[in-house]
């Protein structure tokens, strides 16, 4: 039986900077929003919070849904087994930090977390960030300009 997960992930910007986490794969490093899956019983809200808690170490203010985006992993990972196929729903919400550490000290990251970094906003695109679809969106928000809000699509 195939299942389609809920996850959040948070946006948290801060002088001009994207807060990501840095997670390394065989071939090279990416960056990712923090986040993660949904558990049951738990708000789209208290799970933002939850997740940032455990992958960065401190608390974080919800603020609106920002984007909805589909992983559907067979229409971007040609060699995958159908067993290993996934289908996730993200909501991304905009998110601020209640302080900002000298240290980011996550309490439960992700297996294969290797860091937070801040990264700049307007370089964004020199870095393997994942989905790479939302940096426009992301620079967008940066510099006050008006973005999509709302669903995004199938993106990678």
């Amino acid at each position: 039986m195939y299942k389609i997960r809920s996850s959040v992930k948070a946006l948290i910007i801060h002088d001009h900077h994207l807060l990501t986490i840095e997670k390394k794969s065989e071939r090279n490093k990416k960056y990712i929003l923090p986040g993660g899956g949904q558990e049951f019983n738990e708000t789209l809200s208290d799970a933002v919070v939850r997740e940032c808690m455990e992958e960065l170490g401190v608390k974080t203010q919800v603020e609106g849904l920002v984007w909805v985006r589909e992983f559907i992993s067979k229409n971007h990972i040609s060699d995958q087994s159908k067993d290993n196929q996934a289908h996730i729903v993200e909501h991304i919400f905009e998110a601020f930090l209640m302080e900002i550490p000298e240290k980011f000290e996550p309490i439960v990251p992700d297996s294969t977390q290797t860091g937070v970094v801040w990264l700049p906003i307007d370089r964004l695109s020199e870095y393997n960030f994942y989905p790479q679809e939302l940096i426009p969106m992301i620079q967008a928000i940066n510099i006050g300009k008006y973005f999509h809000k709302g669903y995004v699509g199938d993106i990678n």
